[in-house]
């Protein structure tokens, strides 16, 4: 197989047609279809079936697709690494976040980052987990910053700090109600939530259950902001991550209210990091800088982004103990 011709298949599966991945390629659509029937050729079965102007993969095209993907971001990042040998302090680096972390936690990092390695460009991606997790799989990121550890073979979890999900009202709101609330305080109370499907929705949620709680939700929203801002007016509850509201509690536009009788919640946001990485300068910085960031020891890593001289023994994922 060539390089080339993986390249030119997945642009054509990415694209959905050989028209358009020509036109990106720079090249005829004879050119683009002797190239697809070259590596068919080479690999003994068929890749793409054709119906009518619409392209549909073969299960072989299924699974040369996912593995292309790796093959060639190997391929870009193994350039990248040898570019990088000759100019030390330049580069780039594939970040994944959840919006949560990108809105509240990444900006310090990335201006901590930025000011030492200015020269560097961090290529920030934003998504959900599973999300972020397949991209990262794919060989599309480097690393992710998630709001909960993950349990893959071919994934590390580095915890990065804990953050507790408060309950929260507006001033006004809160000078009306018992201080502590009660567990029938807090079911009769109008909840601002998370729409679902979502993670934290589901975790809120079967954390209030186990209480005996039942929420009743006035409203559902699609992000953080967007909760908070309708608890800020006064229209109900809502629990919340601290580090989404910190800001807000300080300067009085929000106030935490405790349940008595209800158990701690808590998020334990985490660096995911492949166990199977390869270690560049500018990948180097940045694993540099969460470990100096979060109080991390190289330890907590896999033995792949330690620097040299540092123990290289198997990873054990810290996060439980510190969790």
């Amino acid at each position: 197989m060539q390089l080339q011709h993986l390249r030119t298949f997945v642009r054509v599966v990415d694209l959905g047609g050989v028209t358009r991945a020509a036109e990106q390629l720079a090249l005829t659509q004879p050119a683009v279809t002797k190239q697809l029937a070259a590596l068919e050729r080479d690999l003994g079965a068929p890749l793409i079936w054709r119906q009518r102007r619409r392209l549909r993969l073969t299960p072989a095209g299924e699974l040369l697709y996912a593995y292309a993907r790796r093959i060639l971001n190997l391929a870009d990042q193994a350039e990248q690494a040898v570019r990088t040998l000759q100019q030390e302090g330049h580069g780039e680096v594939r970040l994944g976040a959840v919006a949560t972390v990108g809105l509240t936690v990444l900006p310090r990092i990335l201006a901590h980052f930025s000011g030492r390695h200015p020269a560097v460009r961090v290529r920030v991606v934003m998504g959900e987990i599973h999300e972020n997790l397949e991209r990262l799989l794919r060989g599309d990121l480097e690393l992710a910053v998630l709001t909960m550890p993950v349990a893959h073979p071919r994934v590390a979890s580095v915890p990065l700090f804990r953050d507790p999900v408060r309950l929260v009202a507006a001033p006004q709101t809160a000078a009306k109600l018992p201080r502590p609330l009660s567990l029938t305080d807090l079911a009769s109370l109008d909840h601002i939530s998370y729409q679902t499907p979502s993670r934290f929705r589901a975790y809120v949620d079967g954390m209030l259950e186990q209480h005996g709680v039942l929420p009743r939700v006035l409203m559902e929203f699609n992000s953080h902001e967007a909760v908070k801002s309708i608890v800020a007016l006064g229209l109900g509850v809502a629990w919340m991550p601290e580090s989404v509201v910190a800001d807000d509690v300080a300067q009085g536009r929000l106030e935490v209210l405790e349940v008595r009788g209800m158990a701690e919640m808590v998020r334990v946001t985490s660096l995911a990091v492949p166990t199977d990485g390869h270690r560049t300068p500018p990948l180097a910085a940045l694993l540099d800088t969460f470990r100096e960031l979060f109080g991390l020891a190289w330890s907590d890593f896999p033995a792949w982004a330690r620097p040299s001289g540092e123990p290289r023994g198997d990873h054990t994922d810290a996060g439980t103990a510190r969790a």
